[in-house]
């Protein structure tokens, strides 16, 4: 279920007002670390269940880079005893990344959470992000953006973010200058909800003046070496600036939300969803679509069909659409997805490069090549990888005609499973042949790993592929 939050009125830190919308069945998860964000947020949502007759649970993440991680947790769980309310440290174990390591640490943390609060009964977890870094987040992804057209010069000390502000989001779709959304979906469903995103840090403290209740500072909050710790710096010395930001960050959320909603209604309309997962597009009747929407479409093509982890780049659909252009335009390859032009349609199929195969426990879900989710409910493990030329062969010659599917290139990238009878299953071209046991679903990781509400109208349509995939399977050989 979506829970929907609305406006924040005059009365910006009533907990009525920051939860309404929120009618969670079972228990909430509160994302604590210990800084006077979001122990605000744990004080505020505990007036809220406790009103409501909710059962909170506070989570801490310890990600194993500092020291003092451990006492902080402590800290953390010394306040939800006094609150009675349960609290438990989750800890990102492993060899952690050379580089990368803030965007892992990331989705680490978001993983750990959505984890355990499937565990514990919650699809609903709650997280202290406030005004300030929404604004500091456009900020950096402005700057990001710039940087890497050559608008601005990384190597300056005090970029004119001001001037970056009346540049920015000409030709953008809105998706990173929205900033962070404050309703999200986790890859296995759990709602991400930020209350607190239109609450300043300053009225957060002010609130937490009026408890007995200290918190911790974070010193890498001020540590001059952090890109956002140097945001941070320049857009308190200038709370205009910080305004301007967030009334930017909303057009651009709109903008988005309209983009994903024109996109959805596009695909719906030309995209034909063939055996072995090939998606044909008519694009003599979508190039007629606003340039935006025509972008995003690509977009998401390139991500069901690749299984790619991000969406490909604006500027790399742009020189793709060049190319296809042309009229003698053939076959390429981007985000793991070939393109080629059959009559006046398109056909995206996955490329036969960098496709893992695996074991799919008992009892285990995961997404294979980012393309295709699997639920393993019967009591052996079954193997699944790309079906391959050779696999191809032995199969037709196993059954004794030939596997239904065009482009033929297209069906070797496709999934096999072999289940425990050794009997092979092709997912993405014919329906399952026993007992329903193991469950699959088209998805696209780079759609459903985090998903804002501004992608809902997106989301609904990858969801809605299956019904299409469903009506172009064969029955089995």
């Amino acid at each position: 279920m979506r829970h929907k939050l609305t406006s924040i009125s005059s009365n910006r830190l009533s907990p009525d007002e920051l939860f309404k919308g929120l009618n969670p069945k079972g228990i909430v998860l509160v994302a604590v670390s210990g800084g006077g964000d979001s122990v605000a947020l744990l004080l505020l949502a505990h007036a809220w269940a406790n009103k409501k007759d909710i059962t909170l649970h506070a989570v801490t993440v310890d990600h194993g880079l500092r020291p003092e991680a451990a006492a902080e947790a402590a800290f953390v769980a010394s306040i939800c005893d006094g609150l009675n309310v349960d609290h438990t440290t989750l800890g990102w174990e492993g060899i952690k990344p050379h580089s990368g390591l803030a965007d892992a640490a990331r989705k680490a943390r978001y993983a750990l959470m959505e984890e355990f609060a499937l565990e514990i009964g919650s699809d609903l977890i709650l997280s202290g992000h406030t005004a300030d870094d929404q604004a500091e987040t456009v900020c950096m992804r402005m700057l990001r953006d710039k940087s890497a057209s050559g608008s601005w010069d990384s190597n300056e000390d005090e970029p004119e973010v001001d001037g970056l502000l009346q540049l920015s989001g000409v030709r953008s779709s809105g998706r990173g200058l929205s900033g962070m959304a404050r309703h999200s979906l986790l890859p296995s469903g759990c709602e991400l909800v930020r209350p607190l995103l239109e609450v300043s840090r300053e009225e957060l403290r002010a609130y937490l003046g009026g408890f007995p209740q200290n918190w911790i500072e974070d010193p890498t909050n001020w540590d001059m070496s952090y890109e956002r710790a140097r945001i941070r710096n320049q857009l308190t010395n200038d709370p205009v600036l910080t305004q301007r930001l967030l009334a930017f960050s909303k057009v651009m959320s709109g903008l988005r939300s309209v983009v994903s909603r024109d996109t959805a209604q596009l695909l719906g309309a030309t995209v034909k969803l063939q055996p072995g997962s090939v998606f044909v597009f008519d694009d003599q009747i979508a190039m007629k679509a606003p340039e935006q929407v025509l972008v995003h479409a690509f977009q998401m093509l390139i991500a069901v069909s690749g299984g790619g982890e991000y969406l490909v780049s604006r500027s790399k659909i742009e020189k793709l659409l060049e190319r296809i252009s042309v009229p003698d335009f053939g076959r390429t390859n981007l985000g793991g997805s070939i393109i080629e032009r059959k009559g006046g349609e398109l056909r995206f199929y996955r490329e036969m490069r960098s496709i893992v195969s695996t074991i799919v426990e008992p009892g285990e879900r995961l997404v294979w090549d980012g393309r295709l989710e699997i639920f393993n409910g019967s009591r052996d493990p079954v193997a699944v990888g790309p079906l391959t030329r050779r696999g191809l062969n032995e199969v037709e010659q196993v059954r004794g005609s030939q596997i239904p599917g065009k482009p033929r290139a297209a069906l070797l990238s496709t999934a096999a499973i072999r289940m425990g009878n050794r009997k092979i299953w092709l997912p993405m071209i014919e329906r399952e042949p026993g007992s329903g046991e193991v469950i699959t679903r088209l998805t696209a990781r780079a759609v459903e790993q985090f998903c804002p509400e501004t992608d809902f109208a997106m989301l609904d349509w990858l969801q809605g592929l299956d019904v299409a995939r469903n009506a172009s399977l064969q029955s089995r050989i």
